[in-house]
Protein backbone atom coordinates (compact mmCIF):
# COMPACT_ATOMS: atom_id res chain seq x y z
CA UNK A 1 0.00 0.00 0.00
CA UNK A 2 2.08 2.98 -1.23
CA UNK A 3 -0.41 5.56 0.11
CA UNK A 4 -3.91 5.84 1.52
CA UNK A 5 -5.11 6.58 -2.02
CA UNK A 6 -3.92 3.27 -3.51
CA UNK A 7 -3.67 -0.46 -2.85
CA UNK A 8 -1.06 -2.43 -4.76
CA UNK A 9 -1.31 -6.09 -5.83
CA UNK A 10 1.84 -7.54 -7.40
CA UNK A 11 2.10 -11.11 -8.68
CA UNK A 12 5.05 -13.31 -9.51
CA UNK A 13 3.66 -14.06 -13.00
CA UNK A 14 3.96 -10.52 -14.35
CA UNK A 15 0.65 -8.88 -13.43
CA UNK A 16 0.33 -5.77 -11.30
CA UNK A 17 -2.93 -4.19 -10.11
CA UNK A 18 -3.14 -0.70 -8.63
CA UNK A 19 -6.50 0.04 -7.02
CA UNK A 20 -7.20 3.74 -6.47
CA UNK A 21 -9.49 4.34 -3.49
CA UNK A 22 -9.72 8.14 -3.38
CA UNK A 23 -11.85 9.94 -4.42
CA UNK A 24 -13.60 6.98 -6.11
CA UNK A 25 -12.38 3.51 -6.95
CA UNK A 26 -10.38 3.13 -10.17
CA UNK A 27 -8.26 0.16 -11.22
CA UNK A 28 -5.03 0.17 -13.26
CA UNK A 29 -3.72 -3.20 -14.48
CA UNK A 30 -0.21 -3.67 -15.86
CA UNK A 31 0.89 -6.88 -17.61
CA UNK A 32 4.35 -7.81 -18.84
CA UNK A 33 4.84 -8.42 -22.61
CA UNK A 34 4.87 -12.20 -22.03
CA UNK A 35 1.08 -12.02 -21.70
CA UNK A 36 0.56 -10.39 -25.13
CA UNK A 37 -2.24 -12.07 -27.02
CA UNK A 38 -3.01 -14.38 -24.08
CA UNK A 39 -5.47 -12.32 -22.04
CA UNK A 40 -9.26 -12.10 -22.21
CA UNK A 41 -11.90 -10.07 -20.39
CA UNK A 42 -12.97 -6.44 -20.18
CA UNK A 43 -9.36 -5.25 -20.56
CA UNK A 44 -9.05 -6.83 -24.01
CA UNK A 45 -6.66 -9.40 -25.45
CA UNK A 46 -3.40 -7.37 -25.32
CA UNK A 47 -2.48 -7.99 -28.96
CA UNK A 48 -1.99 -4.33 -30.00
CA UNK A 49 -5.02 -4.56 -32.32
CA UNK A 50 -7.64 -2.28 -30.80
CA UNK A 51 -10.28 -3.25 -33.35
CA UNK A 52 -10.86 -6.66 -31.71
CA UNK A 53 -10.76 -5.61 -28.05
CA UNK A 54 -14.55 -6.14 -27.80
CA UNK A 55 -14.18 -9.83 -28.68
CA UNK A 56 -16.34 -12.01 -26.45
CA UNK A 57 -15.58 -15.54 -25.30
CA UNK A 58 -17.90 -16.72 -28.07
CA UNK A 59 -15.45 -15.39 -30.66
CA UNK A 60 -17.62 -12.50 -31.92
CA UNK A 61 -16.70 -8.82 -31.67
CA UNK A 62 -19.50 -7.00 -29.87
CA UNK A 63 -20.74 -3.68 -31.24
CA UNK A 64 -21.41 -1.93 -27.92
CA UNK A 65 -19.62 -1.63 -24.60
CA UNK A 66 -22.72 -2.86 -22.75
CA UNK A 67 -23.08 -5.93 -24.95
CA UNK A 68 -19.38 -6.69 -24.52
CA UNK A 69 -19.47 -6.24 -20.73
CA UNK A 70 -22.50 -8.52 -20.38
CA UNK A 71 -20.55 -11.39 -21.93
CA UNK A 72 -18.00 -11.20 -19.11
CA UNK A 73 -20.37 -11.26 -16.14
CA UNK A 74 -18.93 -13.27 -13.26
CA UNK A 75 -22.25 -14.15 -11.59
CA UNK A 76 -25.04 -15.61 -13.66
CA UNK A 77 -27.70 -14.03 -11.43
CA UNK A 78 -26.47 -10.49 -12.07
CA UNK A 79 -28.80 -8.69 -14.52
CA UNK A 80 -27.53 -7.47 -17.90
CA UNK A 81 -26.72 -3.79 -18.33
CA UNK A 82 -28.35 -1.90 -21.19
CA UNK A 83 -26.81 0.60 -23.59
CA UNK A 84 -27.41 4.29 -22.95
CA UNK A 85 -26.58 6.90 -25.59
CA UNK A 86 -27.82 9.92 -23.63
CA UNK A 87 -25.29 12.62 -22.80
CA UNK A 88 -25.70 13.29 -19.05
CA UNK A 89 -24.42 16.85 -19.51
CA UNK A 90 -27.48 17.65 -21.64
CA UNK A 91 -29.72 17.15 -18.60
CA UNK A 92 -28.34 20.01 -16.51
CA UNK A 93 -26.85 23.30 -17.69
CA UNK A 94 -25.36 23.83 -14.23
CA UNK A 95 -23.60 20.46 -14.22
CA UNK A 96 -22.35 21.05 -17.78
CA UNK A 97 -20.84 24.42 -16.83
CA UNK A 98 -19.19 22.90 -13.76
CA UNK A 99 -17.73 20.00 -15.71
CA UNK A 100 -16.68 22.21 -18.62
CA UNK A 101 -14.80 24.61 -16.35
CA UNK A 102 -12.77 22.03 -14.45
CA UNK A 103 -12.30 19.39 -17.14
CA UNK A 104 -11.08 21.93 -19.69
CA UNK A 105 -8.08 22.65 -17.44
CA UNK A 106 -6.58 19.40 -18.73
CA UNK A 107 -6.00 20.99 -22.14
CA UNK A 108 -4.98 24.48 -20.90
CA UNK A 109 -1.83 25.23 -22.94
CA UNK A 110 -0.46 27.30 -20.04
CA UNK A 111 -1.72 25.09 -17.20
CA UNK A 112 -0.09 22.57 -14.87
CA UNK A 113 -0.86 19.67 -17.24
CA UNK A 114 1.00 21.23 -20.18
CA UNK A 115 4.26 19.23 -19.72
CA UNK A 116 2.35 16.06 -20.60
CA UNK A 117 0.39 17.27 -23.64
CA UNK A 118 3.01 16.14 -26.15
CA UNK A 119 3.20 12.69 -24.54
CA UNK A 120 -0.43 11.88 -23.66
CA UNK A 121 -3.26 13.65 -25.48
CA UNK A 122 -5.84 14.96 -22.96
CA UNK A 123 -8.77 14.75 -25.43
CA UNK A 124 -10.10 11.35 -24.34
CA UNK A 125 -9.66 12.22 -20.65
CA UNK A 126 -11.59 15.46 -21.10
CA UNK A 127 -14.52 13.59 -22.60
CA UNK A 128 -14.44 11.06 -19.78
CA UNK A 129 -14.19 13.85 -17.21
CA UNK A 130 -17.20 15.66 -18.70
CA UNK A 131 -19.31 12.49 -18.79
CA UNK A 132 -18.41 11.34 -15.28
CA UNK A 133 -18.80 14.77 -13.70
CA UNK A 134 -22.28 15.23 -15.18
CA UNK A 135 -23.34 11.64 -14.50
CA UNK A 136 -22.22 11.28 -10.88
CA UNK A 137 -24.20 12.32 -7.84
CA UNK A 138 -20.94 13.57 -6.31
CA UNK A 139 -19.64 15.59 -9.25
CA UNK A 140 -16.42 16.74 -7.60
CA UNK A 141 -15.35 13.22 -6.64
CA UNK A 142 -15.85 11.88 -10.16
CA UNK A 143 -14.25 14.94 -11.74
CA UNK A 144 -11.16 14.61 -9.57
CA UNK A 145 -10.98 10.87 -10.28
CA UNK A 146 -11.00 11.56 -14.03
CA UNK A 147 -8.30 14.22 -13.64
CA UNK A 148 -6.17 11.85 -11.57
CA UNK A 149 -6.47 9.16 -14.28
CA UNK A 150 -4.77 11.56 -16.71
CA UNK A 151 -2.06 12.27 -14.12
CA UNK A 152 -1.55 8.51 -13.73
CA UNK A 153 -1.32 8.01 -17.52
CA UNK A 154 1.33 10.72 -17.68
CA UNK A 155 3.30 9.15 -14.81
CA UNK A 156 3.19 5.79 -16.60
CA UNK A 157 4.87 7.48 -19.58
CA UNK A 158 7.52 9.11 -17.39
CA UNK A 159 5.97 12.60 -17.03
CA UNK A 160 5.41 13.42 -13.36
CA UNK A 161 2.94 16.24 -12.71
CA UNK A 162 2.93 18.09 -9.41
CA UNK A 163 1.15 21.11 -8.04
CA UNK A 164 -2.15 20.37 -9.79
CA UNK A 165 -3.98 19.95 -6.49
CA UNK A 166 -3.13 23.54 -5.54
CA UNK A 167 -5.98 24.84 -7.71
CA UNK A 168 -8.34 21.85 -7.84
CA UNK A 169 -9.21 18.70 -5.86
CA UNK A 170 -7.21 20.03 -2.93
CA UNK A 171 -9.49 18.71 -0.20
CA UNK A 172 -8.14 15.20 -0.63
CA UNK A 173 -4.50 16.20 -0.19
CA UNK A 174 -5.17 18.60 2.71
CA UNK A 175 -7.08 16.04 4.80
CA UNK A 176 -4.40 13.43 5.37
CA UNK A 177 -4.79 11.40 8.56
CA UNK A 178 -2.83 12.60 11.56
CA UNK A 179 0.93 11.82 11.37
CA UNK A 180 0.70 11.28 7.60
CA UNK A 181 1.98 13.59 4.87
CA UNK A 182 0.84 14.15 1.29
CA UNK A 183 3.13 13.53 -1.68
CA UNK A 184 2.67 13.74 -5.46
CA UNK A 185 5.28 11.07 -6.11
CA UNK A 186 5.04 7.96 -3.96
CA UNK A 187 7.37 5.27 -5.32
CA UNK A 188 7.72 2.74 -2.48
CA UNK A 189 5.63 0.52 -0.21
CA UNK A 190 8.45 0.33 2.33
CA UNK A 191 7.08 2.62 5.03
CA UNK A 192 5.05 -0.11 6.73
CA UNK A 193 5.55 -2.17 9.83
CA UNK A 194 5.37 -5.32 7.71
CA UNK A 195 8.30 -4.25 5.53
CA UNK A 196 10.35 -3.18 8.53
CA UNK A 197 9.77 -6.29 10.63
CA UNK A 198 10.58 -9.14 8.24
CA UNK A 199 11.71 -9.67 4.64
CA UNK A 200 8.91 -9.16 2.14
CA UNK A 201 9.63 -8.99 -1.60
CA UNK A 202 6.54 -6.78 -2.11
CA UNK A 203 8.30 -3.98 -0.26
CA UNK A 204 10.77 -3.70 -3.14
CA UNK A 205 8.24 -3.79 -5.97
CA UNK A 206 8.52 -1.00 -8.53
CA UNK A 207 5.36 0.62 -9.88
CA UNK A 208 4.01 3.71 -11.58
CA UNK A 209 4.40 6.61 -9.10
CA UNK A 210 1.15 7.63 -7.40
CA UNK A 211 0.06 10.41 -5.09
CA UNK A 212 -1.59 10.26 -1.69
CA UNK A 213 -1.04 10.29 2.05
CA UNK A 214 1.64 8.13 3.64
CA UNK A 215 3.69 7.93 6.78
CA UNK A 216 6.11 10.69 7.61
CA UNK A 217 9.83 9.99 7.67
CA UNK A 218 10.75 7.74 10.61
CA UNK A 219 7.27 6.30 11.12
CA UNK A 220 5.64 3.15 9.76
CA UNK A 221 2.09 2.11 8.95
CA UNK A 222 0.56 -0.66 11.03
CA UNK A 223 -2.42 -2.87 10.20
CA UNK A 224 -4.77 -0.20 11.53
CA UNK A 225 -3.52 2.22 8.83
CA UNK A 226 -1.89 4.37 11.49
CA UNK A 227 1.65 5.69 11.49
CA UNK A 228 3.57 4.62 14.58
CA UNK A 229 7.21 4.74 15.71
CA UNK A 230 9.22 1.56 15.04
CA UNK A 231 8.95 0.43 18.64
CA UNK A 232 5.15 0.31 18.34
CA UNK A 233 5.08 -1.89 15.24
CA UNK A 234 3.46 -5.32 15.79
CA UNK A 235 5.19 -8.62 15.13
CA UNK A 236 4.43 -10.76 12.05
CA UNK A 237 4.77 -14.47 11.50
CA UNK A 238 5.42 -15.59 7.92
CA UNK A 239 3.81 -12.40 6.71
CA UNK A 240 0.25 -13.72 6.78
CA UNK A 241 -2.75 -11.68 7.90
CA UNK A 242 -6.02 -13.53 8.29
CA UNK A 243 -8.98 -11.11 8.08
CA UNK A 244 -12.13 -11.78 10.08
CA UNK A 245 -15.00 -13.00 7.89
CA UNK A 246 -18.67 -13.49 8.68
CA UNK A 247 -20.56 -16.28 6.88
CA UNK A 248 -24.28 -15.73 6.35
CA UNK A 249 -26.25 -18.94 5.79
CA UNK A 250 -29.31 -18.70 3.59
CA UNK A 251 -31.41 -21.49 5.06
CA UNK A 252 -34.90 -22.38 3.88
CA UNK A 253 -34.56 -20.95 0.37
CA UNK A 254 -37.18 -21.79 -2.27
CA UNK A 255 -35.19 -23.04 -5.25
CA UNK A 256 -37.64 -24.66 -7.68
CA UNK A 257 -36.56 -25.76 -10.32
CA UNK A 258 -33.09 -25.54 -8.74
CA UNK A 259 -31.99 -27.36 -5.59
CA UNK A 260 -30.71 -25.90 -2.34
CA UNK A 261 -27.02 -26.38 -1.50
CA UNK A 262 -26.27 -26.20 2.24
CA UNK A 263 -22.64 -25.30 2.97
CA UNK A 264 -22.96 -26.23 6.66
CA UNK A 265 -23.36 -29.90 5.76
CA UNK A 266 -20.90 -29.90 2.87
CA UNK A 267 -17.36 -31.23 2.98
CA UNK A 268 -14.47 -28.83 3.69
CA UNK A 269 -13.43 -26.83 0.63
CA UNK A 270 -16.77 -27.30 -1.12
CA UNK A 271 -18.04 -24.57 -3.45
CA UNK A 272 -21.64 -23.42 -3.18
CA UNK A 273 -23.99 -21.12 -5.06
CA UNK A 274 -21.24 -18.55 -5.59
CA UNK A 275 -19.82 -20.90 -8.24
CA UNK A 276 -23.07 -21.77 -10.01
CA UNK A 277 -22.25 -21.99 -13.70
CA UNK A 278 -24.41 -20.36 -16.36
CA UNK A 279 -24.33 -20.41 -20.16
CA UNK A 280 -22.27 -17.21 -20.05
CA UNK A 281 -19.82 -18.28 -17.33
CA UNK A 282 -19.06 -21.87 -18.35
CA UNK A 283 -15.53 -20.99 -19.46
CA UNK A 284 -14.67 -18.84 -16.42
CA UNK A 285 -12.94 -20.46 -13.45
CA UNK A 286 -14.63 -19.72 -10.15
CA UNK A 287 -12.36 -18.54 -7.32
CA UNK A 288 -14.30 -19.08 -4.10
CA UNK A 289 -13.30 -17.25 -0.92
CA UNK A 290 -16.07 -18.90 1.09
CA UNK A 291 -18.88 -21.38 0.50
CA UNK A 292 -22.24 -19.64 0.08
CA UNK A 293 -25.44 -21.60 0.68
CA UNK A 294 -28.11 -21.09 -1.95
CA UNK A 295 -29.86 -22.36 -5.05
CA UNK A 296 -27.90 -24.35 -7.63
CA UNK A 297 -28.82 -26.36 -10.71
CA UNK A 298 -28.92 -30.16 -10.49
CA UNK A 299 -25.83 -32.02 -11.67
CA UNK A 300 -25.36 -31.86 -15.45
CA UNK A 301 -27.33 -28.63 -15.88
CA UNK A 302 -26.32 -24.97 -15.87
CA UNK A 303 -28.25 -21.78 -15.20
CA UNK A 304 -30.00 -20.23 -18.18
CA UNK A 305 -29.72 -16.77 -16.61
CA UNK A 306 -33.49 -16.51 -16.06
CA UNK A 307 -33.88 -18.59 -12.92
CA UNK A 308 -34.07 -21.92 -14.73
CA UNK A 309 -31.65 -24.71 -15.64
CA UNK A 310 -30.63 -25.97 -19.07
CA UNK A 311 -28.40 -28.60 -20.62
CA UNK A 312 -25.02 -27.22 -21.63
CA UNK A 313 -25.48 -28.31 -25.27
CA UNK A 314 -28.63 -26.16 -25.55
CA UNK A 315 -26.93 -22.95 -24.41
CA UNK A 316 -27.43 -20.13 -26.93
CA UNK A 317 -24.91 -17.66 -28.35
CA UNK A 318 -25.13 -13.97 -27.48
CA UNK A 319 -24.07 -11.04 -29.66
CA UNK A 320 -24.78 -7.37 -28.96
CA UNK A 321 -27.27 -8.40 -26.28
CA UNK A 322 -29.33 -10.60 -28.65
CA UNK A 323 -29.68 -14.35 -28.05
CA UNK A 324 -29.21 -16.80 -30.93
CA UNK A 325 -30.02 -20.51 -30.84
CA UNK A 326 -27.59 -23.20 -32.06
CA UNK A 327 -27.48 -23.22 -35.85
CA UNK A 328 -28.56 -19.60 -36.33
CA UNK A 329 -26.35 -17.42 -38.52
CA UNK A 330 -25.40 -13.75 -38.43
CA UNK A 331 -23.31 -11.56 -40.71
CA UNK A 332 -20.14 -9.98 -39.32
CA UNK A 333 -18.75 -7.61 -41.95
CA UNK A 334 -17.76 -9.93 -44.83
CA UNK A 335 -17.95 -13.12 -42.76
CA UNK A 336 -20.85 -15.42 -41.86
CA UNK A 337 -20.95 -16.73 -38.29
CA UNK A 338 -22.89 -19.79 -37.10
CA UNK A 339 -23.86 -20.43 -33.47
CA UNK A 340 -22.31 -23.72 -32.38
CA UNK A 341 -21.63 -24.97 -28.83
CA UNK A 342 -22.26 -21.51 -27.32
CA UNK A 343 -19.60 -19.97 -29.56
CA UNK A 344 -19.54 -18.43 -33.01
CA UNK A 345 -17.97 -20.40 -35.83
CA UNK A 346 -17.08 -17.76 -38.45
CA UNK A 347 -15.68 -17.88 -41.93
CA UNK A 348 -12.21 -16.37 -42.17
CA UNK A 349 -12.60 -13.99 -45.10
CA UNK A 350 -10.31 -10.97 -44.89
CA UNK A 351 -12.55 -7.89 -45.01
CA UNK A 352 -11.91 -4.47 -46.53
CA UNK A 353 -10.70 -1.71 -44.22
CA UNK A 354 -12.98 1.34 -43.94
CA UNK A 355 -12.18 4.99 -43.24
CA UNK A 356 -15.13 7.27 -42.46
CA UNK A 357 -15.20 11.07 -42.81
CA UNK A 358 -18.41 12.77 -41.73
CA UNK A 359 -19.96 15.94 -40.34
CA UNK A 360 -17.74 18.73 -39.04
CA UNK A 361 -14.33 17.15 -39.54
CA UNK A 362 -14.95 13.83 -37.78
CA UNK A 363 -12.73 10.89 -38.79
CA UNK A 364 -12.55 7.16 -38.11
CA UNK A 365 -9.34 5.69 -39.50
CA UNK A 366 -8.94 2.30 -41.14
CA UNK A 367 -7.73 0.94 -37.79
CA UNK A 368 -10.62 2.45 -35.82
CA UNK A 369 -9.06 5.58 -34.27
CA UNK A 370 -11.56 8.43 -33.87
CA UNK A 371 -10.57 12.10 -33.94
CA UNK A 372 -11.76 15.53 -35.03
CA UNK A 373 -9.85 17.88 -37.30
CA UNK A 374 -11.60 20.68 -39.16
CA UNK A 375 -8.96 22.50 -41.18
CA UNK A 376 -9.73 24.84 -44.09
CA UNK A 377 -7.23 23.59 -46.71
CA UNK A 378 -6.77 20.66 -49.03
CA UNK A 379 -5.69 17.51 -47.16
CA UNK A 380 -4.57 14.04 -48.18
CA UNK A 381 -7.07 11.54 -46.85
CA UNK A 382 -5.27 8.44 -48.04
CA UNK A 383 -2.79 7.39 -50.73
CA UNK A 384 -0.42 4.59 -51.59
CA UNK A 385 2.36 7.01 -52.60
CA UNK A 386 4.05 6.64 -49.21
CA UNK A 387 7.40 4.88 -49.30
CA UNK A 388 7.78 5.07 -53.08
CA UNK A 389 6.44 6.86 -56.13
CA UNK A 390 4.79 3.81 -57.69
CA UNK A 391 1.34 4.35 -56.21
CA UNK A 392 -2.01 3.98 -57.93
CA UNK A 393 -4.34 6.35 -56.09
CA UNK A 394 -4.63 9.45 -53.92
CA UNK A 395 -7.77 10.90 -52.25
CA UNK A 396 -7.78 14.61 -51.38
CA UNK A 397 -10.49 16.61 -49.65
CA UNK A 398 -10.84 20.38 -49.97
CA UNK A 399 -12.50 21.95 -46.93
CA UNK A 400 -14.02 25.42 -46.59
CA UNK A 401 -15.74 27.19 -43.67
CA UNK A 402 -19.53 27.00 -43.89
CA UNK A 403 -21.93 29.07 -41.81
CA UNK A 404 -20.80 31.56 -39.19
CA UNK A 405 -19.62 29.18 -36.47
CA UNK A 406 -16.28 28.08 -37.96
CA UNK A 407 -17.64 24.70 -39.04
CA UNK A 408 -15.91 23.25 -42.10
CA UNK A 409 -17.64 21.50 -44.97
CA UNK A 410 -16.14 19.52 -47.80
CA UNK A 411 -16.16 21.63 -50.95
CA UNK A 412 -14.68 19.01 -53.23
CA UNK A 413 -13.23 15.52 -53.21
CA UNK A 414 -10.47 14.69 -55.64
CA UNK A 415 -9.70 11.07 -56.47
CA UNK A 416 -6.50 10.57 -58.46
CA UNK A 417 -6.80 7.10 -59.95
CA UNK A 418 -4.00 6.17 -62.28
CA UNK A 419 -4.14 8.59 -65.22
CA UNK A 420 -7.60 9.91 -64.27
CA UNK A 421 -8.65 12.64 -61.85
CA UNK A 422 -12.24 12.40 -60.60
CA UNK A 423 -13.61 15.55 -58.99
CA UNK A 424 -16.70 15.16 -56.79
CA UNK A 425 -18.43 18.45 -55.98
CA UNK A 426 -21.93 19.94 -55.72
CA UNK A 427 -23.51 16.50 -55.86
CA UNK A 428 -21.92 15.70 -59.25
CA UNK A 429 -18.63 14.45 -60.65
CA UNK A 430 -16.35 15.08 -63.57
CA UNK A 431 -13.43 13.12 -65.00
CA UNK A 432 -10.20 14.75 -66.17
CA UNK A 433 -7.58 12.86 -68.14
CA UNK A 434 -4.08 13.40 -66.79
CA UNK A 435 -0.63 12.18 -67.82
CA UNK A 436 0.39 8.80 -69.16
CA UNK A 437 0.28 7.03 -65.81
CA UNK A 438 -0.85 3.43 -65.48
CA UNK A 439 -4.54 3.09 -66.20
CA UNK A 440 -6.68 1.88 -63.29
CA UNK A 441 -10.12 0.73 -64.52
CA UNK A 442 -13.10 1.86 -62.43
CA UNK A 443 -16.89 1.93 -62.39
CA UNK A 444 -19.27 4.62 -61.11
CA UNK A 445 -22.83 3.90 -60.02
CA UNK A 446 -25.45 5.19 -57.59
CA UNK A 447 -26.67 3.19 -54.59
CA UNK A 448 -29.46 4.97 -52.72
CA UNK A 449 -28.13 8.35 -51.60
CA UNK A 450 -24.52 7.42 -52.35
CA UNK A 451 -22.34 7.85 -55.39
CA UNK A 452 -20.04 4.80 -55.45
CA UNK A 453 -16.71 4.52 -57.28
CA UNK A 454 -15.21 1.02 -57.48
CA UNK A 455 -11.67 0.68 -58.83
CA UNK A 456 -9.99 -2.50 -60.00
CA UNK A 457 -7.04 -1.93 -57.62
CA UNK A 458 -9.24 -2.62 -54.54
CA UNK A 459 -10.42 0.91 -53.71
CA UNK A 460 -14.09 1.78 -53.14
CA UNK A 461 -15.20 5.36 -52.45
CA UNK A 462 -18.76 6.07 -51.24
CA UNK A 463 -19.97 9.69 -51.12
CA UNK A 464 -23.39 10.92 -49.95
CA UNK A 465 -23.00 14.01 -52.19
CA UNK A 466 -22.84 16.16 -49.05
CA UNK A 467 -20.49 15.88 -46.05
CA UNK A 468 -20.05 12.13 -45.52
CA UNK A 469 -17.65 9.77 -47.24
CA UNK A 470 -16.46 6.21 -46.75
CA UNK A 471 -13.24 4.86 -48.27
CA UNK A 472 -12.81 1.08 -48.40
CA UNK A 473 -9.51 -0.61 -49.20
CA UNK A 474 -8.77 -4.25 -49.88
CA UNK A 475 -6.38 -6.05 -47.49
CA UNK A 476 -3.61 -5.83 -50.10
CA UNK A 477 -3.14 -2.20 -49.04
CA UNK A 478 -2.47 -3.05 -45.37
CA UNK A 479 0.50 -1.05 -44.12
CA UNK A 480 0.95 0.52 -47.57
CA UNK A 481 -1.11 3.72 -47.20
CA UNK A 482 -0.78 7.02 -45.36
CA UNK A 483 -2.76 10.21 -44.74
CA UNK A 484 -5.54 11.33 -42.40
CA UNK A 485 -7.12 7.86 -42.62
CA UNK A 486 -4.06 6.27 -41.00
CA UNK A 487 -1.71 3.56 -42.20
CA UNK A 488 -4.09 0.55 -42.11
CA UNK A 489 -1.70 -1.76 -40.24
CA UNK A 490 -4.15 -2.94 -37.55
CA UNK A 491 -2.65 -0.75 -34.81
CA UNK A 492 -4.48 2.49 -34.09
CA UNK A 493 -1.71 3.65 -31.73
CA UNK A 494 0.46 4.74 -34.66
CA UNK A 495 -2.32 6.17 -36.83
CA UNK A 496 -1.17 9.72 -36.06
CA UNK A 497 1.89 9.28 -38.28
CA UNK A 498 2.74 12.60 -39.94
CA UNK A 499 3.97 13.16 -43.45
CA UNK A 500 7.54 13.18 -42.05
CA UNK A 501 6.99 9.71 -40.47
CA UNK A 502 6.83 11.04 -36.88
CA UNK A 503 4.17 9.57 -34.56
CA UNK A 504 2.42 12.34 -32.59
CA UNK A 505 -0.45 12.42 -30.07
CA UNK A 506 -2.12 15.69 -31.08
CA UNK A 507 -4.81 15.55 -33.79
CA UNK A 508 -4.11 19.14 -34.88
CA UNK A 509 -0.38 18.53 -35.40
CA UNK A 510 -1.19 15.32 -37.28
CA UNK A 511 -3.83 16.98 -39.47
CA UNK A 512 -1.67 19.99 -40.34
CA UNK A 513 1.09 17.70 -41.56
CA UNK A 514 -1.14 16.34 -44.33
CA UNK A 515 -1.88 19.70 -45.99
CA UNK A 516 -1.45 19.51 -49.74
CA UNK A 517 -0.18 23.09 -50.01
CA UNK A 518 2.48 24.22 -47.49
CA UNK A 519 1.36 27.85 -47.94
CA UNK A 520 -2.09 27.16 -46.52
CA UNK A 521 -2.20 28.28 -42.84
CA UNK A 522 -2.07 25.74 -40.03
CA UNK A 523 -5.06 25.07 -37.82
CA UNK A 524 -4.73 26.32 -34.25
CA UNK A 525 -6.35 24.86 -31.14
CA UNK A 526 -9.66 23.15 -31.92
CA UNK A 527 -12.67 24.85 -30.35
CA UNK A 528 -15.42 22.78 -28.77
CA UNK A 529 -18.71 23.99 -30.34
CA UNK A 530 -20.69 22.99 -27.24
CA UNK A 531 -18.53 25.29 -25.13
CA UNK A 532 -19.19 28.28 -27.38
CA UNK A 533 -22.87 27.44 -27.93
CA UNK A 534 -23.98 25.92 -24.59
CA UNK A 535 -27.71 26.46 -25.14
CA UNK A 536 -28.04 24.80 -28.55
Amino acid sequence: MPSTFYIMVHTRFGLQVQVQLTPVMQVYITAVPNHKGKTTGLCGNFNNVQADDFKAESGMIEGTAAGFANTWKYKATCPDVSSSFENPCSLSVENEKYAGHWCSLLSDPNGVFRPCHSTVSPDTYIRTCMYDSCNCEKSEDCMCAAISSYVYACAARGVHLSGWRDTMCGKYSSNCPRTMVYSYNMTTCGRTCRCRTEPDYTCQVSFTPVDGCSCAEGTFMNEGVECVPPTSCPCYFKGSVVPNRQIIKKEGAICEPMVFFNCSSASPGAKGSECQKSCQTLDINCISTECVSGCVCPSGLVSDGNGGCIEEDLCPCVHNGITYQPGEKIQDYCNTCTCKDRKWDCTDNVCHGTCAIYGDGHYITFDGKRFTFNGGCEYTLTQDYCSNNNGTFRVITENIPCGTTGTTCSKAIKLFLGNNELILTDGNYQVIQRDNSVEVPYQIHVMGNYLVIEASNGLILMWDKKTSMFIKLSPTFKGQVCGLCGNYDGNENNDFTTRSQAVVVDAVEFGNSWKVSPTCPDVGILKDPCTFNPYR
